[in-house]
């Protein structure tokens, strides 16, 4: 069986009767990041009004005070509509069909639709990277800490439990179901959060050092 690597240039192969450009890991990862971005695109709307960054989840305080725009926050939530709608139209325009509606969750899922095409396309090691870009981004509005050499799957948090917990929110994009961050032993933590998870996630880092 012929073997050809994987575009995302990591060493990894893919075989050739498949078509696929992508090995299975990127691809795993690539349709994760889709599902994923609906639901970081509606968290961001939470902190373009930006606040003082709350590090001790038992404080309550009053007021919240939102007196300056987060420019990041806008820049993120603009450029997924604009990537997005880039690579949808991209699609489009090959395959000769309509385009989605100019809202995430349409582009989002139109582009999982067309996966299987997408991942044996020229451009599809682009497309992965910039897809993983935007994850990324989102997610550093979320938790401003986060940077690129942060692992995003840590031990869970709760007492005993052996799972791993995984950054990327799941059920995302998907109609009637909540977003939300789970371990791989089934315990769920909702978007909103996310930076008391971080915080308990540090904590425990730190305790273990």
């Amino acid at each position: 069986m012929e073997i050809h690597s994987c575009a995302g240039n990591h060493g990894q192969e893919t075989p050739a009767v498949t078509g696929a450009l992508l090995c299975d890991p990127c691809i795993d990862r690539l349709e994760r990041n889709l599902r994923a971005l609906p639901g970081l695109h509606q968290e961001g709307l939470h902190h373009v009004l930006a606040t003082g960054r709350r590090r001790n989840p038992t404080k309550v305080s009053g007021t919240r005070r939102r007196d300056h725009l987060n420019v990041s926050a806008l820049d993120a939530r603009s450029n997924i509509v604009a990537i997005l709608e880039s690579w949808a139209g991209y699609v489009a325009d090959e395959l000769g069909i309509p385009a989605p509606a100019r809202a995430v969750p349409r582009l989002a899922g139109f582009l999982l639709q067309h996966l299987s095409w997408l991942k044996t396309q020229p451009p599809a090691a682009d497309f992965a990277a910039e897809i993983q870009g935007l994850h990324v981004e989102l997610l550093r509005v979320i938790d401003p800490e986060l940077n690129e050499r942060d692992p995003l799957t840590r031990r869970c948090v709760v007492d005993s439990c052996t799972g791993t917990i995984n950054a990327s929110p799941q059920n995302a994009g998907i109609a009637g179901k909540k977003s939300s961050i789970s371990c791989s032993s089934g315990h769920s933590w909702e978007i909103r959060e996310w930076l008391v998870l971080r915080h308990l996630m540090d904590r425990q880092n730190k305790e273990a050092a």
